[in-house]
């Protein structure tokens, strides 16, 4: 099967199809997870990818070749993520932290 008969699940970075669902992995895929996000990994390039339909959203830096600044670009949106939701609890709720 190539990544044309698969369009769902192939890996954006390989292309392989050999995509599956992975365990979660601290609070920010729990996170991802809980906002419909699916959590998978390329069997061929390791790759991680939460899926929210048909787009893939990068997980983690596990290639060495990739730039040092995508971890730190994924944890700072994961922090921003964490305190949007935390304010729409608050907002919401009427109440103060």
């Amino acid at each position: 099967m190539t990544a044309t008969e698969n369009p769902v699940r192939h890996c954006p970075k390989c292309g392989s199809v050999r995509v599956r669902h992975s365990r979660r992995r601290g609070p920010l895929e729990a996170l991802l997870e809980s906002m419909g996000g699916e959590i998978c990994r390329c069997h061929d390039c390791c790759s991680r990818k939460a899926w929210f339909g048909t787009s893939p959203f990068p997980i983690g830096n596990r290639d060495p070749e990739g730039p040092l600044w995508a971890g730190y670009l994924m944890m700072g949106s994961g922090a921003a993520a964490l305190a949007l939701v935390c304010w729409v609890i608050v907002r919401l709720s009427g109440k103060s932290l």
